[in-house]
């Protein structure tokens, strides 16, 4: 769908394909989430004579399963709904906006709306899958109109820095209490 696209200085400069750009999120979300959960089991180890970094033995295998979970995601939820939004707001309006995505989004998780006990399931997935949505939609317009897109790198870049900054934030909240 994106292809390269070229700077001001004649640099070619490689753009993101939507299923990578929905992986950088989801990864980036997924490293957080392994950065919280490593905090917190410091936090509840933090005793005398505990091994506070025995939690780091299962952060990677945890990290592991959540980016195969990720491609699943991009794969059956993300992608699908990108385009459905896309199409509909075509045939409706004849061009595509951002407020598309989230009710396309939606309609993956209705089913788990008539069971009472996966409401929160479903919340989750629709929380968990908008914000990569979102990106694709970003990566895509900006690829058709012919303007550079932000390539999967700088997203993991910031990812990075986000998640030195929880452990980092969290270990000191952590050491401090």
């Amino acid at each position: 769908m994106a292809k390269a696209e070229t700077t001001g200085e004649g640099v070619a400069r490689g753009s993101a394909e939507p299923s990578a750009v929905s992986m950088a999120v989801l990864g980036v979300e997924g490293a957080l989430v392994c950065a919280a959960l490593f905090v917190a089991v410091l936090g509840a180890q933090a005793g005398p004579g505990d091994e506070p970094f025995a939690a780091l033995a299962v952060v990677p295998l945890m990290l592991v399963l959540i980016l195969f979970a990720g491609g699943v995601l991009t794969a059956a939820y993300v992608v699908p709904a990108v385009r459905l939004a896309h199409w509909t707001a075509r045939q409706l309006t004849g061009r595509t906006a951002w407020w598309w995505i989230p009710p396309a989004c939606t309609l993956w998780v209705l089913p788990a709306l008539a069971v009472p006990a996966w409401h929160l399931a479903g919340l989750g997935v629709y929380a968990v899958a908008l914000p990569p949505a979102l990106a694709v939609h970003v990566t895509v317009v900006r690829a058709r109109a012919g303007r550079p897109v932000q390539p999967c790198a700088a997203i993991l870049s910031w990812g990075a820095l986000a998640v030195g900054c929880v452990v980092i934030g969290g270990g000191a909240v952590v050491a401090a209490g």
